[in-house]
């Protein structure tokens, strides 16, 4: 089914992705429409229409179709859109996605690369797993940028955490020595056509993403690899729509798969200034019905967070005047330690010049780090 400009899309959540989808949403001619608790959230702030969950059945009587822009969604909220009006991906895509339990069970049951792990509903038999290695404790619920996620080392160091994890499921992770983490965006539509963003490389501050650089600087062969298992992972999971994988590295060239999200995401911002088509057009591209073709890769590029900071923590005159940069600011009015506030995207000939830029716009923007 297609569904032209003047249609008006639904979102479910009012972060900065909704946000960015709107602004797509506007340039293509579509309508919009945000559900969200708070209806002053940065999407809400540019939407057409704003609803909060006690108005779900006027949000969906607005909507000819509709997406989701984070995971921590009640499941009975997206059944109930999806009986009415299509939602994509589906609500069985989020059903997989809402603990790390049920992803990394999903990911091992249908033969996908992951580190080893155990699920764990108590602390029975913890110490068997942990023993003397280096591993990674992590909440299966509510967990992202870094919370609810522990690196320990002991036994011992596992005594120091466990009351902050007692009364809930968890998993227990062989900490991998990789190389570098890397990500792959990739789009489907309900043609089955396929389309991937290049491989990009992400570096994380205190479980946050940092910055990311595009295209990272791997091998033909890490390429193909994560393009197929990013191709092999859309549709098993049958996601019309986008879908992110994260990976690790290994010193061998082979690539292990940490998490996965069915939506635009963080390492994939550049695209809006470095790309013909931004991940945010290639989902709606993919969820109205219209052909996805491959996204050309205009420039060199990185990505860089701005986190804990708000417009007046800046430098506005030494960031501007950077060539290459670009701010985006997401229109959040409470400045937080972790969160964050927009991103500087910057662009650049080649590699090497990026990389000068974003060192350069490190600098200002965390003087610190």
């Amino acid at each position: 089914m297609l569904f032209g400009p003047d249609s008006t899309i639904g979102i479910v959540g009012g972060g900065q992705l909704g946000r960015m989808l709107i602004m797509e949403c506007r340039r293509m001619g579509y309508k919009s429409a945000v559900l969200d608790t708070d209806k002053h959230c940065p999407a809400a702030q540019i939407a057409d229409f704003s609803y909060n969950y006690s108005e779900l059945s006027d949000f969906i009587n607005a909507c000819n179709l509709t997406t989701y822009e984070f995971e921590h969604i009640k499941i009975e909220v997206l059944q109930e859109i999806e009986k009415r009006i299509p939602l994509m991906p589906s609500s069985e895509v989020l059903k997989i996605k809402q603990t790390r339990a049920s992803e990394k069970s999903y990911l091992r049951k249908n033969g996908f690369p992951t580190p080893n792990f155990e699920i764990f509903k108590d602390l029975t038999n913890v110490e068997l797993f942990i023993k003397e290695k280096k591993v990674v404790v992590k909440k299966t619920k509510g967990g992202y940028d870094g919370k609810g996620l522990y690196i320990i080392s002991s036994p011992k160091e596992f005594e120091v955490i466990k009351d902050k994890i007692i009364n809930e499921e968890f998993i227990i992770e062989d900490f991998v020595p990789y190389l570098k983490e890397l990500s792959v965006i990739c789009a489907r539509n309900s043609k089955d056509n396929i389309t991937l963003y290049p491989v990009v490389e992400n570096v994380h501050h205190n479980g946050i993403l940092l910055y990311s650089i595009a295209p990272a600087d791997v091998s033909e062969k890490v390429k193909k690899r994560a393009y197929k298992i990013a191709t092999d992972l859309i549709k098993s999971l049958k996601i019309i729509g986008l879908l992110c994988v994260e990976m690790f590295l290994m010193t061998n060239d082979e690539l292990l798969i940490n998490e996965f999200a069915p939506r635009p995401h963080n390492s994939g911002h550049y695209t809006i200034d470095a790309c013909d088509i931004s991940q945010f057009e290639m989902l709606l591209r993919a969820i109205c019905g219209y052909e996805i073709i491959q996204p050309q890769c205009l420039c060199h590029s990185a990505m860089l967070n701005i986190i804990g900071k708000g417009t007046q923590d800046l430098d506005f005159q030494k960031l501007l005047s950077i060539p290459g940069v670009q701010i985006h600011f997401y229109g959040k009015k409470e400045v937080r330690k972790g969160r964050k506030m927009g991103h500087i995207n910057i662009v650049g000939k080649d590699r090497k010049a990026v990389l000068e830029r974003l060192n350069e716009t490190k600098k200002i923007v965390y003087p610190n780090l």
